[in-house]
């Protein structure tokens, strides 16, 4: 019986321990660096437009984004790594698309980028959030074929907050 005792106390001492442990919050001023996104916005690009709806979702420490274009449905989930210090991004759509992004402040634009494949280190994608005000930005989506000397517009959007 003693042996019973000793063995079920060992297994409940790390319980205890972990439930003392400190539970880190997304309450960090890095979780509000998306918070110019939230909300539900028109979007208008040459040929074609859309709606996109972004929630900040589980205590501040999730940004989910819907998007449907005219010629695209997608949705992503971001969320801030404390061991990156940055944000980071996952895009899936209905075009077989799936995307891992970092995401950062370069002055007063937001980029996410992809990492560089190893087999072709030299050929890149970002998004970059550009005239950010309260009621508008711009989305630009970029690419690069010699490690980022130079960036090339493939697509660019309008956004406008829906009212």
């Amino acid at each position: 019986m003693k042996k019973l005792f000793i063995l079920i106390s060992a297994l409940l001492l790390p319980c205890g321990a972990m439930a003392q442990q400190q539970i880190p919050t997304c309450d960090s001023e890095m979780h509000d660096d998306l918070d110019f996104w939230v909300g539900k916005w028109d979007a208008v690009w040459e040929g074609g437009s859309g709606t996109n709806e972004i929630t900040k979702e589980y205590k501040g420490c999730l940004i989910r984004e819907n998007f449907r274009g005219s010629s695209l449905l997608g949705m992503s989930v971001s969320s801030y790594s404390q061991a990156d210090k940055m944000w980071r991004q996952t895009w899936i759509d209905e075009q077989n698309g799936y995307l891992d992004l970092k995401g950062y402040y370069e002055g007063d634009n937001y980029i996410f980028h992809t990492t560089p494949n190893a087999d072709n280190p030299d050929t890149q994608l970002r998004m970059v959030f550009s005239d950010i005000k309260q009621d508008s930005f711009t989305w630009t989506w970029m690419g690069t074929t010699d490690g980022g000397e130079n960036w090339n517009t493939r697509w660019q959007i309008s956004y406008t907050r829906a009212k």
